[in-house]
This record gives structure tokens, C-alpha cells and sequence, in this order.
């Protein structure tokens, strides 16, 4: 997609014909807006489909926490580090006199609509493409977004912080639009029209830019550069990487890019050992290279600047160390506690909650008349919209808390600054950020208390353990999966280690099965499909595989059982009778007009388990629901994260802004992205976990994490602050 010409966004213009307008004007220019409200649905897009990403994979495709966790990790991060990339391009293009940021801006914003709408498409295949894009597009668009907003402004223009704060502020709103509207797209008519619905957003902001750009002139970075001026400065600006002004650490600083090297070199080699003695895991060895990349990226950096710019360059660095755990334990909104809200928290906000149903609801026949007419009775039922609005709300909403409270709370905070500032009573950066990691901490130890309320007992009655189950010495209940269905019929026993159910606090002693904890249908489903006999299990995939290779749009085809198991009831399958019936005198289970997919085939499991441990689990997933936690858990926690982020995220962005050197502007804002890339991905490995150890001990690991991180910032403060050298 083309870009409108360079005169229209000031991108082309001469030092002397930049407008005075932009330089002089003592509010802020028009261009940030422009930036405010493309970033918004930028955010509105971003966060839709991060509340619904976990949800879709768990909930409705039926993969393991874990699972979805890895893909969760990888997504999130990878958004994070593409951003080097695509800062380094709009640089080159800068260099070159060409608008690169808005080059980038455009091209990434394309590229995750069309990722966007992909989401709405069900086939894996197409879901993985989707991720693809959505990560490439925010490469090129995130660094260069942030980075124009700097570029509004001349060099040690006191509105630069204030404008970080406003956009900041700003992309929020869409952060708190998306999950609202995109849970109740998906609470009431499917994942697949909320996906559609951030895809729409993108494209808002899409257009936005391309309308605004005129508004968007850049007093620096967008300027073809004079002979011997650095590109991206105005001329008789100072230049960030001047050599005349000393380090502040003479010895460190020499040896320092040596250092960041030896550091990369050390993480490769330990990646590549443990990955040969079987103890890294391939992706996660991809993990480790990426890391030695950005090692290597920021030697090379270092190595070509001096003196005091090196120092500032090592300042964020040693800032972004700290960052990394502030993000590690932040992004656990779209995992963990994405699924603490969905599984763990009573969402009804003015009804008590009704007792939980153990059937699945019956599927509408296949048909779109016969799926309208469903739609249709439903409308207006247990009392209107409005009560059905409340009751319950939809998990997506509580990740809205975050997006309000920084709106409310973002002005105050920098009008506190301002005010800190006239009485020369500022934290430095290196403070606030001090004080972000342990709010962060803090929140999570709100969490703690939350978890010990959920971590109620419940028992029933049980004759024997299925001989599927595990018991061990402490009698908690270990198991192993029901293979997935992959197009091709499995054979064989299931495989792989077995894993402790709910998060081994079910166990089995004395013909009691007892437990700890509020028990998730989704935990419940996984358990009991573990104790379905294995010839089923062969037979519904067989199932599976002959509707794949059905053709036309109508069809019936069919599977004769060895056996009948015990207790075999399709109502717990959830299709529609016309579309899924039993035969039991032939012992035939036959599809019509239905293609199953693994989360279908696995549904059809639930139809053949163990008939005991049915009844027993169902009975305590019933019992267990007492212990759900209040909403309000989730408020405070989303509030004391919010007050950490406004310490540290937008004082981060107007930090790498101040203290980059020119030439290497983008590529430190990307470098300072790729901190959230290692968060993320932290997140992403502590959530595989989640659900294999109690919700107490999670959060307690994260409690003492962010604790210590923030006592050993506190602790360093004032050497970083030398390394500023004045930038405050």
C-alpha cells in the first residue's frame, strides 16, 4: 500500500520550511492526536484479541493450560521482538530520506487486519497464519508509533513527557473498549465475531493515519539531513553521542560492550549444551538464540558510541533487566488470570450465582435457519438484557479494569510529576521504576489472600479409581490425556507423563475422592476423558476421520463400537441428536452433515467415561462452586498493577526517548520493546505451570520474585542515575 506524499505528512521538507507552528505552539500539535486515536484501535485490536486468546484456545479448541500457554508465550513475545526489526528498517529508509516510520506504520497496520480476520476463521492452519501476521505487522508498526510521538517535539521539549502520558492515556481507551465489546460478541454469539470485531478496529485506525497524516510533521527524524548532520536531529541541535563528554565509569565503560558479548556468547553456549543433553526443548532453544541476537545488538550499539552516551545506553539496559520481571508478572492478565477470572471468579455482579449445570448445552442442528431460530428464542430470556448484561459478565471484561483506572488515574499522575518537579522533589527514573515492580508485587500478594479463600475442601463418595488414575503415596490423583486428533487414527495407549489433577489437590483415599479448590469444567473434562476406554477412543477418531474425507455438504457416515462402554450417555457429548446419534443394538455411533475437528472428537469422549468417576466429579465440579471468589479480588489487583504500570511504562518510553542516541533512535525504542518480548515469554513459561500447582504457591513465587527485584533496583538507584549524566 502506498503512503500519501512526503509534503502532506512534512516528511520531506527542508530544516527551513519545517512549520514554527510545530516548534513554538505551547500546547501540543495536532499530529499527536492523529497518533492518540490510530494507536487507540491500534490497542483496541491488540487487546481484544489478547482477552480472547487463552479463552478460545482452553475453551473452545480444548487444549491443554499448557498448550495454549506455549502459543500464548510465543505470540505475545514475539510481538515484542519483531519490533527491532522493523525499527531497523524505518531507520534505513529515514537515513535514506524517505518517511520511514510512516512507511512502517502503514504496512503494519495492513498486515495485522488481514491477521485480524484470519482469526475468524476456525481451521488451525489458518489460525497459525494468522498469529504470523499479527506478529510481522506489529514489528513494523509498535517502535515506529512510539517513536514519532518523540518526533513531534524539538530536542528538550518539556511536553515530550506530558505527550508520552497523553498517548499513553490515550491507546487506552481502545485497551478498555476492546474487551468489553469483544467478550460480548463472544459471550453471546462466538469467539469468531469478536476475532472479527478487532479486525475491524484495526482497520479504524488504519484509515485514521492515512487521513491524518498531513497533521503528523516531525520536527526531527523525518528530515533529509545536511552534509555532516546526523539524520533524525535539527541542525545545531545537540547531538546525543557527542564524544567530548566523559563516562562517568571509565573502566566499566571500555569493557562494557565486551561484556554484553561475552553474555550472548555464555547464553549460546549454554543453550546449545542443555539442548544437547535433552534438558531445553527446541522452541525454547529458539528462545535462547533470539536472546543471544539481541545481546548481540545491543554490543554492536555500544561499540559505536562513547563517553557519556554509552553510559546512557547502559542505563537502559540495566533498566530493562528489571523491566523484564514487571512484565513477567503484568502479562499474566491474558493467561493466569484470564483464566482465574474465567474458572475461579463469581462473575454475577447482581444475581447469585445459580447452581452450574454438568451437561454441556445441546449444539444447534447444523443449519444457519435452524441456527437463527435459536438465536431468536433466546432473545430477551432470564429477564431482559440489561440483567443478562451483569449476569454474568463476561471474563474479558475484568482486563477492561486495567485500561480505566489508567485513564483516571494517568492526568493524575502527570500533574504529580509536574508538581514533584517545581519543588525539585521528582524520583528520578530509576526510582519510579523501583516503585512500578514492587506495586506489581504487591498486587500479587492481594492474590494470595484471594487463593487461600478458594482453596475451600469438597468430597464424595467413590467406590474404586479408575485404573486409568494414578494415586500416589500421597494419595493425590495423577493421569495422562486422551490423545489428540490429529486427521490420523492413534493406535496404542495414551502417551506422555501424567499430570497432577487440579493441580494436585484431588485425591483419593478410603473411598472418598476429596479435593481442594473451585473445580473448572474444562479441568473436569480433561480428567474424564483420560478414563474412557482406549478401543472409544480409537473409534472416535475413526469417526473423526471419515467426516474429514466426506464430500459435499451433506453426508452421513458411521463407526461400529467393539464395545459398548459402561455408561455411555451422548447427552454429555453436547451435539444435536439429528447430528450425532447412537445406535446401541448395531453398537453404531453415526455423524450426519457434521465435521469434527479435535475439540469435537473430544466432546464425544466425554460421552464414554468412566460412569463413577462421572458422577463423583460432577458432584464435586457442583459442591467446589461455593468457593469461587468475589469479583472485587480481580478489581484491586488490576488497580495496584495499573498504579505500577503508570510508574514504569510511559516513564519508559520518554527515558529511551531522552537518552538514545540519534542514529540509533528506533532501534533502542524496539531494544526497549524486546524487554517485554523476554517478559512475555517468562509469562508465557511460568503460565505452563499454572494448573500444575496450586493458585497459593503461583502467586507466592511471583510475590517474592518482584520483591526481590524491586529491593535490588532500590538498591542501585543512585549508580544509575550517574549514568544518566543529568536526564531526568
Amino acid at each position: 500500500m502506498s503512503v500519501p506524499t512526503e509534503s502532506r505528512g512534512g516528511g520531506n521538507l527542508p530544516p527551513s520550511e519545517v512549520p514554527s507552528s510545530t516548534v513554538e505552539h505551547k500546547g501540543h500539535p495536532p499530529g499527536l492526536y492523529v497518533l492518540f486515536f490510530t494507536e487507540m484501535w491500534e490497542r483496541f485490536s491488540y487487546y481484544g484479541m489478547r482477552a480472547l486468546l487463552v479463552l478460545y484456545m482452553v475453551n473452545y479448541f480444548k487444549w491443554t493450560q499448557g498448550k495454549a500457554s506455549t502459543i500464548y508465550k510465543w505470540y505475545t513475545a514475539l510481538v515484542f521482538v519483531t519490533p527491532i526489526l522493523g525499527g531497523a528498517i524505518a531507520d534505513y529508509w529515514t537515513r535514506h530520506g524517505k518517511p520511514g516510520n510512516k512507511r512502517a506504520v502503514v504496512i503494519g497496520a495492513s498486515l495485522m487486519a488481514v491477521g485480524h480476520f484470519l482469526m475468524a476463521f476456525e481451521a488451525t492452519p489458518i489460525f497459525y497464519a494468522a498469529l504470523v501476521l499479527l506478529i510481522l505487522g506489529n514489528g513494523m508498526f509498535k517502535p515506529n508509533m512510539s517513536t514519532q510521538v518523540g518526533r513531534l517535539y524539538p530536542p528538550n521539549d518539556a511536553r515530550r513527557d506530558g505527550a508520552y502520558t497523553i498517548f499513553y492515556m490515550g491507546i487506552n481507551l481502545g485497551a478498555f473498549l476492546s474487551p468489553i465489546v469483544c467478550g460480548w460478541l463472544r459471550m453471546n454469539y462466538g469467539f469468531h465475531y469478536g476475532f472479527a470485531a478487532a479486525g475491524v478496529g484495526m482497520l479504524i485506525g488504519l484509515v485514521t493515519y492515512l487521513v491524518g497524516l498531513r497533521w503528523v510533521k516531525e520536527v526531527s527524524g523525518m528530515i533529509a539531513p545536511a552534509k555532516g548532520q546526523v539524520a533524525g536531529v535539527m541542525p545545531g541541535a545537540p547531538v546525543a553521542d557527542e564524544r567530548d563528554e566523559p563516562t562517568s565509569f571509565p573502566n566499566f565503560s571500555r569493557l562494557a560492550p565486551r561484556i554484553v558479548w561475552g553474555l550472548g556468547g555464555l547464553i549460546f553456549v549454554a543453550a546449545i549444551g542443555s539442548y544437547a543433553i535433552g534438558r531445553l526443548a527446541f522452541f525454547d532453544m529458539i528462545f535462547a538464540f533470539i536472546a543471544v541476537v539481541a545481546y548481540t545488538v545491543a554490543g554492536y550499539i555500544l561499540s559505536k558510541v562513547y563517553g557519556a552516551s554509552r553510559d546512557r545506553v547502559m542505563a537502559i539496559y540495566v533498566l530493562g533487566v528489571f523491566v523484564v520481571f514487571f512484565w513477567m508478572a503484568f502479562e499474566q492478565a491474558g493467561n493466569a488470570m484470564n483464566l482465574w477470572a474465567d474458572q475461579t471468579t463469581d462473575r454475577f455482579v447482581t444475581d447469585t450465582a445459580p447452581v452450574p449445570s454438568v451437561l454441556p448445552p445441546v449444539a444447534a442442528p447444523s443449519g444457519f435457519g435452524d441456527a437463527l431460530a435459536q438465536v431468536a428464542a433466546s432473545v430477551n430470556a432470564n429477564g431482559g438484557w440489561w440483567h443478562d448484561l451483569w449476569n454474568p459478565v463476561s471474563t474479558e471484561w475484568f482486563q477492561s479494569i486495567n485500561a480505566v483506572a489508567i485513564v483516571v488515574i494517568a492526568p493524575l499522575f502527570a500533574l504529580l510529576w509536574i508538581w514533584l518537579d517545581r519543588r525539585k522533589k521528582n524520583p528520578s527514573i530509576a526510582t519510579k521504576m523501583a516503585a512500578g515492580v514492587l506495586l506489581m508485587s504487591s498486587a500479587f500478594a492481594v492474590m494470595i489472600l484471594a487463593a487461600k479463600l478458594e482453596d475451600g475442601a469438597s468430597e464424595t463418595p467413590l467406590a474404586k479409581l479408575p485404573p486409568t488414575m494414578i494415586a500416589g503415596g500421597d494419595a493425590s490423583i495423577r493421569y495422562r490425556d486422551a490423545p489428540e486428533f490429529t486427521g490420523k487414527v492413534a493406535s496404542g495407549e495414551p502417551e506422555g507423563e501424567a499430570v497432577p489433577a487440579q493441580a494436585g489437590r484431588l485425591f483419593f483415599k478410603e473411598g472418598k475422592l476429596s479435593m481442594r479448590g473451585v473445580l473448572a469444567d474444562v479441568e473436569r473434562d480433561r480428567i474424564l476423558r483420560a478414563t474412557v476406554p482406549v478401543s472409544f477412543v480409537h473409534a472416535a477418531m475413526e469417526l473423526a476421520k471419515q467426516t474429514g474425507e466426506a464430500k459435499g455438504e451433506r453426508f452421513t457416515v458411521a463407526v461400529t463400537l467393539a464395545e459398548t462402554p459402561p455408561g455411555f450417555d451422548l447427552r454429555f457429548a453436547g451435539f444435536h441428536p439429528r447430528n450425532l446419534h447412537f445406535d446401541p443394538a448395531s453398537r453404531t455411533l453415526t455423524a450426519e452433515n457434521l465435521r469434527l475437528a479435535d475439540k469435537d472428537y473430544k466432546s464425544i469422549l466425554q460421552a464414554a467415561a468412566d460412569p463413577g468417576m462421572r458422577d463423583a466429579m460432577n458432584e464435586l465440579y457442583i459442591a467446589s462452586a461455593k468457593y469461587k471468589v468475589g469479583w472485587w479480588w480481580l478489581l484491586w489487583f488490576y488497580v495496584l498493577s495499573t498504579l505500577g504500570e503508570l510508574c514504569l511504562s510511559p516513564v519508559g518510553l520518554s527515558m529511551v526517548s531522552k537518552l538514545a542516541p540519534a542514529r540509533f533512535a528506533t532501534m533502542l525504542m524496539g531494544m526497549w520493546l524486546l524487554t517485554s518480548f523476554f517478559g512475555n515469554f517468562l509469562a508465557g513459561q511460568l503460565g505452563e505451570s499454572w494448573g500444575t500447582v496450586s493458585p497459593t504457591a503461583y502467586f507466592i513465587w511471583l510475590v517474592v520474585a518482584l520483591g526481590a527485584a524491586s529491593a535490588v533496583l532500590f538498591g542501585i538507584v543512585p549508580k544509575v542515575v550517574k549514568m544518566m549524566h543529568g536526564v531526568n
